[in-house]
């Protein structure tokens, strides 16, 4: 399998810890991909061999072994599940399930607002909305509060919801050191704290992505 990555993006760090998580990452080869600062408000030209395999453009985007090119990291998790049934990641089909998916959600669209809160601030200051990037400020910190009341339902086996969550935290240390997520939230604190130290979560952590073009 091939997997288009940037250390930079949160949605790539979920993939890479479902396939560490599930004893496949030897399996992905990565394809490291270069982005202008300009991404998030222009079109931008990237290489052919990503484009053509991800038309909307987006990571990660994995190429399996078959050659179908699956875009978006749920999706993505859903092909990786299939190689490995035996340590799921998700619970069977029931409400035990949508439960969970409710949690992915929440997760999920933190992180979201999240990246369109970098594009945003990417822009030239002048250019940049200050009510748009309120709302996002706003929204993440309403999913971060859902994820700090209903912290206990991370207990027991390492879960799909537990990783975007763990994520997400970590993405606001990562770009939004300043919005002190952990204020007011002690047990989601806690709790990321310790998921933080899990190897899966050390050997992905993040890092700036190399321009377009940049040989570094």
């Amino acid at each position: 399998m091939k997997l288009y990555w940037t250390p930079a993006s949160p949605f790539v760090r979920k993939v890479m810890v479902v396939a560490i998580e599930l004893g496949l990452d030897h399996r992905i080869d990565i394809l490291p991909t270069y982005w202008p600062h300009n991404w998030g408000f222009q079109t931008v030209e990237l290489e052919p061999d990503f484009m053509a395999a991800s038309p909307v453009a987006r990571i990660p985007t994995l190429v399996t072994d078959d050659g179908v090119a699956i875009v978006e990291s749920n999706l993505i998790y859903d092909h990786l599940q299939s190689l490995n049934e035996a340590k799921a990641l998700l619970p069977k089909p029931g409400k035990a399930r949508w439960e969970a998916l409710r949690i992915l959600g929440i997760a999920d669209g933190a992180l979201e607002a999240m990246i369109a809160r970098r594009a945003e601030l990417l822009r030239n200051g002048v250019n940049q909305s200050d009510d748009f990037i309120d709302k996002l400020r706003a929204r993440i910190g309403r999913c971060l509060d859902t994820l700090n009341a209903e912290v206990d339902s991370f207990e027991g086996p390492i879960s799909l919801p537990q990783i975007a969550a763990g994520i997400a935290c970590s993405y606001m240390d990562f770009r939004y050191v300043a919005d002190d997520w952990r204020n007011g939230r002690p047990r989601l604190a806690a709790w990321h704290a310790a998921f933080a130290k899990r190897p899966s979560m050390m050997k992905t952590e993040a890092a700036e992505t190399p321009q377009y073009g940049s040989a570094s």
